[in-house]
C-alpha cells in the first residue's frame, strides 16, 4: 500500500551496531562484574608489536580517538595534561572493557606516558594473569623465558595477543616490573582451610570487606540470577568469589608498592572493580590509606566528542575510546559501523493553528510486522489528533510466509539490541521535539507483543525522555531481570524526566511482571499493572483507550452493540494473518452496528455469527486496493487465483488485467493474472516476463491470506527462473483497503 509521501515519511536515524559480538548494557561497567573470567581461550604463536601506524590499515592516532574528560566537571582535557595528572599518583587504576581495542590503545598510551614522566619507575598490575602465574611472568618479562615458554605456562586470556601483549612487550622492552594481581583459578574450588603453605601464600593476607553500595551494585548487575549467587550474608559475602577477587588485586597493588616505594602501580582492571573508587581501588586504600590514588574510566563509545559524564563521577578521569573493533569473546570477533533505525512519521494535514501543539505516539509493533503496518493501525484510529512516529523493527527479516517483517532483539545480543534500541527511541524522541510543534508533556512511547517488552525497558533505562509508556501484552520478557536496574544514588541531584509505565497483560504473566514493577519504585519510575480484559470484544477499546489516555486526548466512545456477536478467525500462527484480520475488524466494526472480535477459535457465545474474509475482483477494480511493486522504477504486481477462485472470479480478474488501472495511475507499474496451470501458470507469466526484461515482480494471491505452505509452494514452482529476477512477495490481499 502506497503511503502518501507528504504526509508519511520513512526516516533514519544512525546507531553503531557492532558485527557478530555480545555486549552487556554498560559494556565498561556491567560486564566486569564477573570480570576476572577470561574471554574464550585462542591459539598463541610468535608476533611483533607494531612499530608503525603509517598503513592504510592503520587506526587514527590516539588523540584522535578519544576524549579525556574530568569525572567530576565533565571538562575537556588535552591526552597530555591528562597523563600530567596522572603521573603525580603512587596508584592508578584503568577501568577497562576487556574486548575493546581503542581501550587497549588508551592503557598502552597511559603506560608508555607514565613511563616517560616517571623515569621508567612504574610497575603494571595487570587482573588478566592470576598470582600463581607470576614466576612465569617474571622470567618471560626479564628475557629468560621464550614466548612460547610464557605463553603455554601462564593461562593468558583468549585475547591476549590483541589485548594485552603490547603491554607485556612494553615492560619486557624497558624492564619494567609486572605483576600478576588476580586470585588463582586453581584456588577456587577449594576450602581455605584445604589449601597447602604455597597456595596460601597466594591468598591475601586479610580478608577486607567491601561497602554495601559495591554489593547493592553487585546484585543490580546480576538481578535475574540472584538465586543462583548462594548466601548474601556479610559472612558469605567476604569469602565470595567477588571479594577475593577485589582483596587480591587491592593487596598485589598494595604489596607492589610497599616493595618499589620509588615508583608508582599501574593497575588494569575490569571497570566494575575500580568503578566509584569502591572495589579493588577501596580494598588497595585500606592497605595504603596515605597513598594518592587516580581512577580512570574508559568508555567505548561511537562519538568521543558529544559523549559526557554522569552527575556522580564513575572516576576521577573518563576516557571515551572510539567504538572500532573487538576482540574475541565468545567465539566471535566484531567491528562497529554505522546502522541506521528508519521510522515512519505521520504529521495532522489540519492547519496547526486548529490542532494546537501535538501529543507524539512513539509505536513499536510485534515481532513479525513492519513500520508501515504499525503506522496503518493507529493513523486512521487516531487521524488529525495525534503525530505518531512508528519505528521500524531492529533486525529486519523475511517470515515464513515470505511476507517482510522483523524482529527487535536476539536473545544472544539481547543487551547490545536493547541498548541501541534506547538510544535510537531517545533521537526520534528528540529530533521530533527540535523540529515539529509537539507538545513535550503528551509523549506516549508504546509497543505491543514484543515491542512492548522493547518499550517497557527503554522506559526504565532512559535518562532523558519525559513519556508516558504503555506495553500491551508483552511477550518475550524474561531477559529484562538481566539488565542492571538504573539506581537513583548514581544519578546525580538534578531533576529527573517525569515517566510512567504501564503494563497490560494476562493473569498468566501478571506475576512476573508484577514482582518486575515492584523494583522500578526504588528507582523512581512510576509503574502501573493493568489486567488485560478477558472479553475479546473489548480487546481493542482497551487498548485505544490506554493510548488515548497516555497522548491527553479523549478516551475513545465504547461503540454502541445491537447485541450481535460478531467475529471472525485467524489461525495464531503468522503475525501477518493476525494483522490484516484485526484491521479488516477494525473498518468492518466502524461501519457495522456490532464490534468484530479477532478470535483464534470459535466462541462459544450463543449467537455469535462468524464474519467473512472473502476476497472479490469487483473490489479490486478501481485499483486503488492493488499493491504496487516496490522498487524505484517501479515494476509487475502478479496476482495469483488459487484452484478453489471459480471461473468467474478469474475472468473478472482478467478483466481488470485487460484495463490494468495501475498502470494507469503510474506507468512504470503493470498488473499481471496469473493462474494454476495452463498458458496462464505462475512459472509462464514469469518467464515471459524474464523475457521482455521485466525483472522487478511482486506476487500476490487472490485471497485474504494465503498460508505459509501456499506461499512457499509458489516460490518452489518458479525453479530457476526465480534467481534472475528480483521477486517481492505479499500473502494475500488481506492487507488492502
Amino acid at each position: 500500500m502506497e503511503e502518501n509521501q507528504a504526509e508519511d515519511e520513512r526516516m533514519p536515524i544512525s546507531l553503531p551496531i557492532p558485527l557478530n559480538v555480545r555486549v552487556l548494557w554498560s559494556p565498561w561497567l556491567a560486564a566486569c562484574v564477573l570480570s576476572c573470567q577470561a574471554p574464550t581461550p585462542t591459539g598463541s604463536g610468535r608476533f611483533e608489536v607494531e612499530a608503525k601506524r603509517s598503513h592504510p590499515w592503520s587506526a587514527p592516532a590516539l588523540e584522535r580517538a578519544v576524549a579525556v574528560r574530568d569525572g567530576h566537571s565533565g571538562a575537556r582535557i588535552d591526552f597530555a595534561d591528562f597523563l600530567d595528572a596522572l603521573a603525580e599518583a603512587d596508584a592508578v587504576f584503568l577501568g577497562e572493557t576487556h574486548i575493546d581495542e581503542t581501550t587497549h590503545r588508551v592503557q598502552l598510551g597511559v603506560y608508555e606516558g607514565l613511563l616517560e614522566r616517571r623515569e621508567g619507575r612504574v610497575v603494571l598490575a595487570l587482573e588478566m594473569f592470576q598470582r600463581d602465574a607470576q614466576a612465569r611472568l617474571d622470567e618471560y618479562v626479564s628475557g629468560t623465558a621464550s614466548e612460547e615458554e610464557f605463553l603455554s605456562s601462564a593461562r593468558p586470556w583468549g585475547n591476549y595477543r590483541t589485548a594485552y601483549r603490547p603491554l607485556i612487550e612494553h615492560a619486557r622492552h624497558t624492564n619494567s616490573k609486572v605483576v600478576a594481581s588476580n586470585y588463582p583459578r586453581a584456588l577456587r574450588a577449594k576450602g581455605m582451610d584445604q589449601l597447602d603453605e604455597s597456595e596460601k601464600a597466594l591468598v591475601p593476607n586479610e580478608l577486607l570487606a567491601n561497602t554495601s553500595p559495591y554489593w547493592k551494585r553487585v546484585d543490580n548487575a546480576v538481578r535475574g540470577h540472584l538465586q543462583m549467587m548462594g548466601p548474601r550474608t556479610e559472612e558469605a559475602r567476604l569469602s565470595s568469589m567477588q571479594s577475593l577477587w577485589d582483596n587480591s588485586m587491592g593487596e598485589a597493588c598494595a604489596i607492589a608498592l610497599d616493595e618499589n616505594p620509588e615508583a608508582m602501580v599501574l593497575h588494569v582492571n575490569g571497570g566494575f572493580h575500580s568503578a566509584y573508587r569502591d572495589g579493588t581501588v577501596r580494598q588497595f586504600s585500606l592497605r595504603k590509606p596515605d597513598a594518592l590514588v587516580r581512577t580512570v574510566a574508559i568508555v567505548p563509545t561511537m562519538h568521543p566528542a558529544v559523549a559526557d559524564v554522569g552527575e556522580v563521577p564513575i572516576a576521577d578521569y573518563v576516557v571515551f575510546a572510539e567504538e572500532r573493533a573487538r576482540d574475541i569473546n565468545e567465539g566471535k570477533y566484531a567491528v562497529t559501523i554505522p546502522r541506521s533505525l528508519e521510522y515512519r512519521l505521520h504529521l495532522p494535514q489540519a492547519p496547526q493553528e486548529q490542532v494546537g501543539r501535538l501529543p507524539l505516539l512513539i509505536w513499536l509493533c510485534d515481532d513479525g510486522l513492519t513500520a508501515a503496518d504499525g503506522l496503518e493501525l493507529w493513523k486512521e484510529r487516531l487521524g488529525d489528533r495525534a503525530a505518531i512516529a512508528v519505528l521500524e523493527p531492529h533486525y529486519p527479516e523475511i517470515q515464513a510466509d515470505l511476507s517482510e517483517g522483523g524482529r527487535w532483539y536476539r536473545p544472544g545480543t539481547f543487551s547490545e539490541d536493547m541498548g541501541a534500541l534506547r538510544v535510537g527511541i531517545e533521537r526520534i524522541w528528540a529530533f521530533l521535539l527540535r523540529h515539529y510543534d509537539i507538545d513535550a508533556l503528551r509523549v506516549c512511547l508504546a509497543g505491543e507483543g514484543t515491542g512492548a517488552s522493547v518499550v517497557a525497558l527503554a522506559t526504565l533505562m532512559s535518562e532523558r525522555m519525559a513519556v508516558k509508556a504503555i506495553a500491551i501484552q508483552p511477550r518475550e520478557f524474561s531477559k529484562i531481570k538481566d539488565m542492571p536496574l538504573p539506581l537513583a544514588e548514581y544519578r546525580g541531584p538534578g531533576e529527573r524526566p517525569q515517566k510512567s509505565l504501564t503494563v497490560i497483560t494476562s493473569e498468566a504473566n501478571a506475576g512476573w511482571w508484577r514482582s518486575e514493577l515492584d523494583q522500578y519504585d526504588g528507582v523512581g519510575l512510576q509503574q502501573a499493572l493493568t489486567l488485560s480484559t478477558d472479553d475479546a470484544w473489548l480487546v481493542e477499546h482497551q487498548k485505544e483507550s490506554a493510548l488515548s489516555t497516555g497522548l491527553g486526548l479523549e478516551t475513545p466512545r465504547l461503540r454502541e452493540s445491537s447485541g450481535r456477536k460478531l467475529f471472525t478467525l485467524w489461525s495464531g500462527d503468522s503475525p501477518r494473518e493476525g494483522h490484516w484480520t484485526r484491521l479488516e475488524a477494525l473498518r468492518r466494526s466502524a461501519t457495522e452496528e456490532a464490534v468484530i472480535a479477532v478470535l483464534e477459535e470459535t466462541p462459544k457465545t450463543e449467537g455469535a455469527l462468524s464474519v467473512s474474509l472473502s476476497i472479490h475482483a469487483r473490489d479490486f477494480a478501481k485499483g486503488d486496493a492493488l499493491p504496487l511493486c516496490p522498487g524505484p522504477f517501479g515494476g509487475t504486481t502478479i496476482v495469483w487465483m488459487p484452484a478453489e477462485a471459480t471461473e468467474e472470479e478469474i475472468e473478472a480478474w482478467t478483466a481488470i488485467e485487460a484495463d490494468d488501472p495501475i498502470n494507469e495511475k503510474s506507468r512504470f507499474h503493470r498488473l499481471r493474472i496469473a493462474t494454476v496451470n495452463g498458458e496462464r501458470s505462475l512459472d509462464k507469466v514469469v518467464t515471459q516476463l524474464r523475457d521482455r526484461g521485466r525483472k522487478n515482480i511482486l506476487i500476490v494471491p487472490a485471497t485474504f491470506y494465503a498460508d505459509v505452505v501456499t506461499m512457499r509452494s509458489l516460490r518452489r514452482s518458479l525453479g530457476d527462473v526465480a534467481d534472475e529476477l528480483t521477486l517481492h512477495w505479499q500473502p494475500g490481499l488481506g492487507g488492502g483497503n
